[in-house]
């Protein structure tokens, strides 16, 4: 299991490798090939119809993370933690997650404070909502159907499918 530190609106690693915004496709493969002992099973995933008009995604799918890189300067976008339960995360140092005991939303965002409000749950995987997210860094959570969070109490957009 990774052990890796989140910077808001930067990066996601730890000591040896990280996954910086705005960094080329290539350098991230390259971290890859590295360190394919460490991470293993990442897909590649892109449009064969029309690859400059869709994203190319690195999916770490044993660590569930996705790497989103835009698709004509090929240059790295968006950093998804999509499975809280693969990934060990922290914080300025501190662990906000562990493999027994997910975060709530309301850890996390009092950990980071997020900018902005949630989007939509129906464009992302069925049973995950989004979290508020920072600039280019997102974590999804499952979610539950009864306990709806008081951080989206007050967010008239948010919508529950």
């Amino acid at each position: 299991m990774l052990d890796l530190e989140v910077v808001p609106e930067r990066s996601l690693g730890n000591e040896q490798w990280e996954f910086t915004l705005g960094m080329p496709l290539a350098q991230a493969v390259a971290i890859l090939q590295k360190h394919c002992r460490i991470i293993k099973n990442v897909q590649v995933l892109y449009s064969e119809q029309s690859p400059l008009s869709h994203d190319l995604i690195l999916n770490l799918t044993q660590d569930g993370i996705k790497l989103l890189f835009d698709a004509f300067n090929q240059r790295l976008k968006v950093i998804e933690v999509y499975d809280l339960t693969k990934v060990k995360l922290k914080y300025c140092g501190v662990h906000f997650n562990s493999q027994a005991i997910a975060p709530t939303i309301e850890q996390i965002d009092q950990s980071f404070g997020a900018t902005h409000p949630g989007a939509l749950q129906k464009y992302f995987p069925a049973g995950h909502t989004l979290l508020p997210s920072w600039k280019a860094n997102l974590l999804l959570f499952p979610r539950v159907q009864q306990q709806r969070s008081s951080l989206f109490a007050s967010i008239s957009n948010f919508e529950w499918n």
